[in-house]
């Protein structure tokens, strides 16, 4: 009985502790189709169309480590101007504050986690998510008709997923053991 008390202890200190689960993830972001500013630009033809941040399918919560490195050369001016910016962007000019990505540099790498605010990610991002929901990335500008290049993005997200559901069935599969354990044979005599 003590040895099964004590397996049983043990099991439980086991299953508390938090394991963790990571997702390595590989996306491009486009300066022309993932302007963080959507919608029809209607220049000198042909027109040009944002479709908004790319929507990377992965699902934050609260609390998750997110680690982003980001490589790559794009623009928000025409490619005769020689204007080629990283991830981190133009040093030299941040939105205006009316826009999405305000006070940020133009034709940054630019994140968001469900319908909140932008964020800046640059080349290099490393924080704690204080929001749930599904992280989108863009290209930090107002005039996408001219944008071009692209940034490769790595995304590393690790979740602590604690383990409730394993340590339930251990229980329920304990129950019986308690039920069916060894009975002592009975030392009265049988009546006939």
């Amino acid at each position: 009985m003590r040895k099964f008390i004590f397996i049983f202890i043990m099991a439980v200190l086991l299953n508390l502790a938090p394991t963790a689960h990571a997702t390595i993830l590989d996306v491009t972001v486009d300066a022309d189709l993932n302007s963080i500013f959507p919608g029809y630009y209607e220049s000198v033809p042909p027109p040009y169309y944002s479709l908004g941040p790319l929507d990377t399918g992965l699902f934050l919560n609260l609390s998750d480590q997110l680690d982003i490195s980001a490589a790559g050369t794009w623009s928000n001016a025409p490619l005769s101007y020689n204007l080629i910016f990283g991830p981190n962007g133009n040093p030299n000019e941040n939105i205006a504050p009316t826009y999405p990505g305000a006070g940020r540099p133009v034709a940054a790498l630019m994140g968001r986690i469900g319908n909140n605010s932008y964020f800046f990610i640059g080349s290099n991002y490393s924080n704690q998510v204080s929001q749930s929901g599904v992280l989108y990335l863009g290209f930090n500008d107002t005039d996408y008709g001219n944008n071009w290049g692209n940034v490769t993005a790595h995304i590393t997200h690790t979740s602590a997923v604690p383990e409730p559901a394993s340590l339930l069935l251990f229980g329920i599969g304990c129950v019986p053991m308690w039920f069916l354990k060894k009975r002592k044979p009975s030392t009265r005599p049988c009546r006939m």
